[in-house]
């Protein structure tokens, strides 16, 4: 397998109108950067334009995009964790795919990179342009989190996530426990590891169109579920890695 200098995992659900250009902007940002670097595009069965739009740029990029196409959803999860599984990168970032995430934050990241010989790179929204429904369940579940895991993280539901290769490969397997709140689950294992996490302060934009597909009215209820049970797993499962 020719190996990679990053990875970088996108993703995608339902995203239309915004990730042509959500990709194009990590492209440039990355390559002026002078990375030898892939893009994964996790595609996970989106009901709109969005597979349309991305055999397009996959089929004019393809050095950089590597496909990740499901016709049938398998979930936020899965569509990470497959990708984890093909990624030829020594390093893997993993980033949200609706544009709120600033790719030139990552500069930030890349100088540390360093760090990730012991430890994890985290970004905190430090000034979250969500809405006050995602804002309230994300703060209900961070008092959760924290009683679960005596922990001081300041945003372990952050997408911006970046790590080697071999450890996302460690943490991979124990991932499936968790649905929606995956870093929730990420950053819960690393502590319970005692891997070190750096936390970085990162620009979190407005979404400039489309909405979230995850905190739905009528979704609130399961997905609340399935995360108590989720993190309550982690708490108590051995990590034999």
């Amino acid at each position: 397998m020719a190996l990679k200098e990053l990875s970088v995992i996108f993703p995608i659900y339902n995203e239309e109108k915004t990730i042509k250009k959500t990709l194009l902007e990590w492209n440039n940002v990355l390559t002026k950067l002078s990375i030898n670097f892939e893009m994964i595009i996790a595609e996970d069965g989106s009901t709109d334009k969005t597979k349309e739009i991305l055999y397009k740029l996959i089929s004019k990029n393809k050095k950089k995009f590597v496909s990740n196409i499901k016709i049938k959803k398998r979930g936020y999860a899965e569509a990470v964790r497959s990708s984890i599984n093909i990624a030829k990168g020594n390093y893997i970032l993993s980033i949200d795919s609706d544009g709120q995430c600033d790719p030139n934050d990552f500069k930030k990241f890349w100088k540390k990179r360093s760090f990730l010989d012991n430890g994890v790179l985290l970004g905190n929204r430090f000034k979250r342009k969500d809405n006050l429904q995602r804002l309230i369940m994300s703060k209900i579940f961070l008092i959760l989190h924290r009683i679960l895991f005596f922990s001081n993280i300041k945003d372990p539901s952050c997408p911006y996530v970046f790590c080697k290769r071999s450890l996302f490969k460690k943490i991979n397997p124990y991932l499936k426990f968790m649905v929606e709140g995956f870093w929730w689950g990420f950053v819960a294992i690393c502590l319970k590891k005692k891997i070190k996490i750096y936390q970085i302060n990162v620009n979190h934009r407005i979404r400039l169109k489309g909405e979230t597909n995850v905190f739905h009215l009528n979704k609130i209820p399961m997905i609340a579920i399935r995360n108590i049970f989720g993190l309550i797993k982690l708490k108590f499962i051995k990590i034999t890695y």
